[in-house]
């Protein structure tokens, strides 16, 4: 079984871009009000189908980590505890479709993507958010990703800026991601996700 963390909004299971292609697992929440509620907002759900759009293999496990409800904004103290939960579980890869432009965070974060490296693990998240620089995206180690319409869906190109590699990959969603309810995720968030859902049809089995 392969494991993929998406620390999020958490994952509907049921709905029809997700049912069906995945085992998934809803994990603990992080600084959420309602630690029982499914996916209110839409977003991790429209991440979880944009990892699974394309894939044919039938050994996945995504793993739901909830740090949104109502909105896609948190404290970041609750993305970090929910990375070192994440790590604990030893997963594949993590999706991180999120991140911070302050550098209060850049040593915890630092040390959590050295573990992650330690361990196998591949973090996946944006390098930047509304221009400026994002962590844990633009830290070494991690698969920094930027949004551009131009790259085809289920094809992200690896493109060297500056002194390291950096993902281009598209913002859409799958055709089939908003079904009969309507999921909240665009731009940088889905870019994240095509990225994870390409490493993930390339790790083996």
């Amino acid at each position: 079984m392969i494991r993929v963390v998406v620390v999020d909004s958490g994952i509907d299971g049921d709905h029809p871009a997700v049912r069906g292609r995945a085992r998934v697992v809803r994990g603990p929440a992080f600084g959420c009000d309602d630690e029982s509620a499914a996916d209110v907002l839409g977003h991790g759900t429209a991440v979880a189908a944009t990892v699974l759009r394309g894939q044919q293999r039938t050994d996945l496990e995504l793993v739901a980590l909830r740090v949104f409800t109502r909105e896609p904004v948190c404290e970041f103290a609750a993305v970090l505890a929910a990375l070192e939960h994440a790590l604990s579980l030893q997963p594949a890869l993590v999706n991180l479709s999120l991140g911070t432009t302050s550098l209060r965070h850049r040593r915890t974060l630092q040390d959590l993507v050295r573990r992650a490296a330690a361990q196998g693990t591949r973090l996946v998240a944006p390098a930047s958010y509304g221009g400026l620089p994002c962590d844990p995206g633009m830290l070494p180690g991690v698969e920094a990703v930027v949004a551009d319409p131009n790259v085809l869906p289920q094809l992200p190109e690896l493109r060297r800026v500056d002194e390291r590699f950096v993902w281009f990959a598209s913002p859409l969603p799958p055709p089939d991601a908003d079904g009969v309810r309507r999921l909240l995720a665009r731009g940088d968030s889905l870019a994240v996700a095509n990225v994870t859902g390409c490493l993930l049809r390339s790790a083996p089995a």
